[in-house]
């Protein structure tokens, strides 16, 4: 046991640093074991031997990196063929839909020069919800946090909750879509609430596609293309004026608001609510956490994840607004990034640490009570699927909604 542990630890030595040379003296490789090993990895920077430019990502055995002294909660194992993921636990949560109104904020943006002056679009979309174990309907003294979990370009509402895959018969799109077979998702969060590890929470999973079909007779062509980045941009506007909303108003979370409110005591309410409202999404749906909900929505939410998804796009202005502008008063509980070691993680690291050093406030870690609260994690052997993604979402829910009030 103890030469395998040598061996993974050279290993990880060799993937962090340039050099053979550097990499035997930062893990005792000089043959003098009584000498402590070298740190190669600056748990604040990410760099390698303090090199500017030459960064890595933390390596997590058994909760340590092996190039640092940082100490983990996080998972960076894939969650395949575990019991978490395929099995059911005792206390089972349930998935139902709801339809909810919303404009067709997208629509809208793409095809501005067919709409007359002041024309809204507006459609009926689903969602999924995904309901604690022990959730009450009528039972309004027990409150719950909401994460509105976002799918990828070219999948739907159905995702995290359709085995890895759009259903048959979508809603807007009929055709099954299988996007790396996935299942699962409900076990874990199950499992993570059971056990105590993960905070009771309502898990919403809507779509950003907002496809409008015309009323007969009317032969403008609202077609839009799907993959088309302006969706990541139009988001938060449904997010903020219709979606959140309506599960504030028809669910038990914290916000405090009522059928009659107007416009602007709903946006003061769900202010209030932030510290128990998030936001994930991956791939596309990671886009947007920067495109709509960094850019947009961090008075509403304070707690973000980004699947294999970090983008740089208008990085200096959403910083700038962050640090100085709409939203310096706002902190963010938690940022998670997560990435599978095939995708490429280089560039998604590149992105986080541009955040986490220049967004005031953030340090990196997983102990919430010592006032972590980001972090940087690539899951081992894994692509842009769903074995990245549901251990990205296993390791958010270890942290989001455990802050203490306020913080």
């Amino acid at each position: 046991m103890k030469k395998l542990i040598k061996r993974i630890l050279v290993l990880s030595c060799v993937a962090a640093t340039a050099t053979a040379s550097v990499c035997l003296a930062a893990c005792g490789g000089d043959g003098d074991d009584t000498k402590p090993a070298a740190k190669t990895h600056d748990p604040v920077t990410l760099e390698v031997n303090g090199e500017p430019g030459t960064y890595h990502w933390h390596n997590f055995v058994d909760g340590k990196c092996t190039m640092c002294d940082e100490t983990t909660i996080f998972t960076q194992d894939k969650l395949g063929g575990t019991d978490i993921l395929t099995t059911e636990a005792t206390q089972q949560g349930t998935v139902t839909s709801f339809e909810y109104r919303t404009r067709a904020y997208y629509t809208e943006e793409v095809h501005a020069d067919l709409l007359e002056e002041g024309e809204e679009l507006w459609i009926t979309k689903k969602a999924n919800i995904y309901l604690p174990y022990g959730y009450n309907a009528e039972d309004k003294n027990t409150k719950y946090n909401v994460l509105y979990l976002l799918h990828g370009n070219g999948l739907d509402e159905d995702y995290w909750f359709a085995q890895g895959k759009e259903a048959d018969g979508s809603q807007f799109y009929p055709t099954s879509t299988v996007y790396t077979s996935g299942y699962g998702t409900e076990n874990v969060l199950d499992h993570l609430m059971e056990e105590g590890k993960a905070a009771k929470t309502i898990i919403v999973t809507p779509t950003f596609y907002s496809p409008y079909t015309p009323e007969e007779g009317d032969t403008r062509d609202f077609t839009v293309d799907r993959s088309n980045m302006t969706i990541t941009t139009t988001f938060w506007e449904e997010l903020k004026n219709d979606l959140m909303p309506y599960v504030a108003t028809h669910y038990n979370t914290y916000a405090e608001v009522t059928d009659d409110m107007t416009a602007e005591e709903m946006d003061a309410a769900l202010i209030a609510a932030r510290d128990h409202q998030g936001y994930a999404g991956l791939s596309m749906g990671g886009m947007t956490s920067f495109a709509s909900v960094w850019k947009h929505c961090i008075d509403y939410i304070s707690y973000i994840g980004c699947y294999s998804g970090a983008s740089s796009a208008d990085a200096e202005a959403i910083i700038e607004q962050k640090n100085n502008g709409i939203f310096k008063d706002y902190d963010i509980n938690y940022w998670f990034v997560g990435v599978g070691t095939s995708e490429g993680p280089e560039s998604h690291l590149e992105v986080y640490l541009k955040y986490k050093n220049e967004v005031n406030g953030f340090q990196s870690g997983s102990d919430i009570k010592n006032g972590d609260n980001c972090e940087f994690c690539v899951t081992n052997k894994t692509a842009h699927n769903y074995a990245t993604w549901i251990t990205d979402l296993y390791n958010s829910m270890l942290v989001f909604f455990q802050a203490p009030e306020g913080k």
